[in-house]
Formats: C-alpha cells, sequence, structure tokens
C-alpha cells in the first residue's frame, strides 16, 4: 500500500473521481467528507490541509481510500518552541470526520495512513468528532509507537447545559409520512405536529424556503436568531464563529447541499434552520437552528423539522441526522443513538516528532518569529530561527534574519557562517554579499571583505552602500589611493542622484579624513595621484 500527499487544489481536482467513487462504495462514509461539502471547506485553509491517498498499484492508478486532514503551526507557552498539530480537514465546522475507503482495503488502508502520519513532523493529533468504526480507528491508531506518543480521550460535555457532544442521534424515515407519525412518534408530539403543520397548510403560518433571490437574507436571519440565542455564551469567540458559519451556509448553498427554510408569521420570522442534504447517502442532516425565544405558543422547531421530515420521505430520503448533541427535543422524533470519539495522540517529549517542522509551515513560522525579533523579543525569535534551521538550513529568510540578530549581539563569527551559507544557497543575491561583506569587515578580514562588496557591486553597479563599505576595507588595508577615488566617485554620483542624505555626508568626512590622514605631504604635492602611482609602480 502507498500513499501519496496531495497538498495542492490542482492535483485534488484530479481525484474527485476518486473521491465521488470511494464516497459512494463506503458504507461509513458521511456527508462531511464528501467532495461536495469538504473541498470547498478545505479551500478556506489554503497552505494547511492536505489529504493522504493510499493507491495498490503504480503512481496513477486509483486510490482505494483517502483521509483529509489540516495542519497548523502554535508556540509551547513553556519552552518557546514553535510545534505543529495535525487536525481532521474538517474540524470546526464538521459535526463528523473520518476517512474514505474502499471497504475491501479499508483497515489496510487505515494502517498506511497511521504509518505515515506517525514519520510526519508534529506535536499533537487531534482525532475529533471522529466517526469510524472500532477497526478502522484501531487499525489507524495501533501504529503509533508507545515509546514515542501517548494518547488521551476526552468528552465533549458543556458544563453550561450537561449537553454530550460525542452522542448522536438520527432518524430511520419509513416510505410515508404519515406512517412515520403513526409508527414512530409519540401520541402527543404526533398531535401537536399535525395540529400545527395544518396552521401552515391554512396559511396561518408560512414556510419559506431560500432561492437565488433570498439565501443571503435567509442566512442573515438565521444566524441573528442564532446570536441572540447563543452569543453570550459564545463570548469572544462569537465574530469567528458566526463569519465561519456565514461561510460555510453560502459554499454550501452555492454548491445545491444546503436547504433553509424559514417559518413566518405574517412577516415576522420566527425561526429558521440549516439543514445539508445528502443525496448519496439519501440523507438529511440538521446543522443548526435559530428561533425567536420570546414567542412561547408556536414551537418553531418542531414545526421545521416536521416539515423537513416530510419533504425527506417524500423525496426518497431514508435518513433524518440531529447530529452531534444529546438535546432532550431531539428524543421527541424516534431517535437511535450513536457515539464518536474525540482523542488526541501527542508526543511525550512535547516536541514535534525527530525535532523537525513540518517543511509547508516553515514561512508562517518566519512571519511570527519575524515580529518577535522586530518586537525586540531576541531570545524567543533566536530560539525560532534555529528551529527553522534545524528543519531547512538553506531557508534563505531565516539565515538573513539570524545573521542580522547574532551581528546584533556582536556574534559576528557565528553571524558570518550563516551569510556565507545565504550567499552559497542565493548567490545572486545582493544583499546576502553585502552581510557577509560587513560581518568580515567587522573580524577586520577586510581582503576577504573587499571582494564581497566586489561581488555584490557586479551584482548591483549601484549599491551605494556597497562602495562605502568597500572603501572602508581598502582603508584598512592601507589601499588609500584605491579607497580615495571610491569615494570620490561615489560623492559624484550621490551628488548627481542629488541625494543629500547620510551616506553623502559619511562619504564626504570619511573622504576628507582620508585625505589629511593618509600621507598628507604626498598628497598635496601630487594632486595627480594616479599618474604618480604607476611611475613608482613601474620603479618598484
Amino acid at each position: 500500500m502507498q500513499v501519496d500527499v496531495i497538498t495542492d487544489v490542482e492535483t485534488l481536482a484530479k481525484v474527485r473521481q476518486d473521491w465521488e467513487r470511494l464516497y459512494k462504495a463506503d458504507p461509513e462514509a458521511q456527508f462531511f467528507v464528501s467532495w461536495a461539502w469538504l473541498v470547498p471547506y478545505m479551500r478556506f485553509y489554503k497552505g494547511a490541509w492536505f489529504v493522504l491517498a493510499a493507491r495498490l498499484g503504480n503512481p496513477g492508478s486509483p486510490y482505494v481510500a483517502l483521509m483529509p486532514m489540516r495542519m497548523r503551526t502554535r508556540m509551547s507557552g513553556k519552552t518557546g518552541l514553535f510545534f505543529n498539530e495535525i487536525s481532521m480537514a474538517g474540524n470546526n465546522a464538521a459535526d463528523y470526520t473520518g476517512a474514505i475507503c474502499d471497504p475491501a482495503h479499508a483497515e489496510m488502508a487505515l494502517k498506511a495512513f497511521g504509518r505515515h502520519v506517525a514519520q510526519m513532523g508534529w506535536a499533537r493529533l487531534n482525532l475529533e468528532n471522529l466517526r469510524m468504526s472500532r477497526e478502522r480507528v484501531f487499525a489507524f491508531i495501533g501504529q503509533f509507537s508507545r515509546d514515542i506518543f501517548a494518547m488521551r480521550e476526552f468528552s465533549r460535555v458543556n458544563a453550561a447545559d450537561n449537553v454530550d457532544n460525542c452522542r448522536c442521534f438520527a432518524a430511520a424515515l419509513p416510505d410515508t409520512f404519515d406512517g412515520y407519525l403513526d409508527n414512530v412518534l409519540s401520541t402527543n408530539t404526533r398531535q401537536k405536529l399535525r395540529r400545527f403543520l395544518r396552521k401552515v397548510d391554512a396559511g396561518e403560518l408560512r414556510i419559506t424556503r431560500a432561492d437565488v433571490d433570498t439565501y443571503e437574507r435567509d442566512i442573515d436571519t438565521l444566524l441573528e436568531l442564532w446570536r441572540i440565542k447563543w452569543g453570550a455564551r459564545k463570548g469572544d469567540r462569537l465574530a469567528s464563529i458566526l463569519h465561519n458559519n456565514r461561510r460555510v451556509l453560502r459554499d454550501s448553498f452555492r454548491n445545491g447541499t444546503l436547504f433553509l427554510p424559514v417559518l413566518w408569521q405574517g412577516d415576522r420570522p420566527l425561526g429558521a434552520l440549516a439543514i445539508f442534504v445528502d443525496p448519496v447517502k439519501k440523507a438529511l442532516l440538521f446543522f443548526m437552528a435559530g428561533r425567536d425565544e420570546t414567542v412561547t405558543s408556536i414551537p418553531a422547531g418542531l414545526i421545521l423539522h416536521g416539515h423537513c421530515i416530510k419533504l425527506a420521505i417524500e423525496n426518497g430520503l431514508t435518513t433524518y441526522d440531529f447530529l452531534r448533541g444529546d438535546e432532550p427535543y431531539k428524543f421527541a422524533f424516534g431517535v437511535t443513538e450513536s457515539k464518536i470519539n474525540c482523542a488526541q495522540i501527542y508526543t511525550k517529549s512535547g516536541r514535534n516528532v525527530g525535532d523537525r517542522l513540518d517543511p509547508r509551515s516553515l514561512n508562517a513560522i518566519f512571519a511570527e518569529v519575524t515580529v518577535l525579533h522586530q518586537k525586540g523579543e531576541l531570545a524567543r525569535a533566536e530560539t525560532g530561527y534555529r528551529q527553522i534551521l534545524a528543519t531547512d538550513a538553506t531557508h534563505a529568510r531565516t539565515l538573513y534574519g539570524i545573521g542580522q540578530l547574532l551581528s546584533a549581539k556582536g556574534e559576528h563569527r557565528e553571524a558570518l557562517v550563516h551569510y556565507q551559507t545565504l550567499a552559497n544557497s542565493v548567490p545572486t543575491s545582493a544583499k546576502a554579499w553585502l552581510r557577509l561583506g560587513m560581518e568580515l569587515q567587522a573580524l577586520s578580514r577586510h581582503i576577504e571583505a573587499a571582494e564581497a562588496f566586489r561581488k555584490v557591486l557586479s551584482l548591483a553597479p549601484d549599491f551605494a552602500g556597497a562602495e562605502f563599505s568597500l572603501a572602508k576595507s581598502l582603508a584598512a588595508l592601507d589601499r588609500f589611493e584605491d579607497a580615495i577615488e571610491t569615494l570620490e566617485a561615489l560623492e559624484r554620483k550621490l551628488e548627481a542622484a542629488s541625494r543629500d542624505d547620510t551616506l553623502l555626508g559619511k562619504t564626504r568626512i570619511m573622504l576628507k579624513r582620508l585625505k589629511l590622514e593618509a600621507r598628507p605631504s604626498y598628497i598635496m604635492l601630487n594632486p595627480d595621484r594616479k599618474s604618480v602611482t604607476r611611475v613608482l609602480s613601474t620603479a618598484l
């Protein structure tokens, strides 16, 4: 069993046929790992998602299993070290996560996925809301060595209302709605639902369904009703939750998988449901609800759920899934229970496997380290730079950054090593050669420094700072004539460019000093220094 890792949308698009074939064939597949729902959601996490894809044959062979995942980078508050954390790709929005497999090869594929993940660079693996058979779960987690890894399972019980979100409930739908009412619901629920659905039929209440003209309004209505009910509990997370849900609902409507009914009394919305439609698995999945809590005489939730179940049965669907949570109202709809798994596998050391960062996360880590550097948190920035280089010893921007940091600390020898690596890795970078020359200059290695500055000028002839630095090293080598000639040329260039800046001032000061201090009698008696130098050189 071979495992490929898909990380770009172009390659992912080529896998769509395999994805949809496996989804249809896999009895454990569920809506939140469908192409229609998950792929648009993954694209929001650009650069973070990846899909493990298992095949039996050579490259290009059909895939027999797919496991979508996502990686992010975090920093330990205790150690200041960066580490990687892997989650299931649907996290933060999907009620269920998992993989899709050809049933004949499922356990073999999950074992291959486990072996592959165990060798990646990470410190935490979150298996949250995992809807997968025990056989598949054990095939996957059995690949993580107990010498390196540990695992903890955790519950998802809300402290505020004691709702257990690892318990899931769904109703199996019969052939007719009357059969559902008569054989599944209690007498009281059946009578109440029939009475209020008659009010809908009579026009006392009305139910609209989001369409291309109303879906933005209906999504806003749903989220506002939800916010009024739950906003205080969500606290600082409210804005991000609303943003995430709005994006998911919009994408789902555009993909044709969102059913959003709204219950009205006149022009007043009393409640709304967001329902996902899965035609492959013949299921409706209740995602979220909002209702006007000030109206207590009309059971908006009961009416809307009853309306949706009726439509589901009429359209040949067989399951109405209430998803996660054991809220009491769900039991009135004749549901059966299943459970999902929530666990975390983590390294005992608290550091990434092999003490290396995931290569795809390096640029994001570098951005964070740069902020630390700019804020003056130099110890943490240096630790971050060194972590990046432990994974990629030629990461150009990191070499430049740590070189700057070490140079400012006066650690010029180590800074020089990093700039030498940078110049060798990116030989066309004028800035790399400039920094290399400056470190050589700080170490009084002026012959090499002068060569580095000349390299800068060969790459960028107008790099004024390199000319000035070259003059400094020439002067330090007692090559006063060359230094003065270089400074005079630089002065003319800066004056012609009308640059009355700091560098021009420094050039004039250094030029004046050299003319006064470098063999003053010789310079005063011989204004044509170049011709005299040629005569003396010939005589010598």
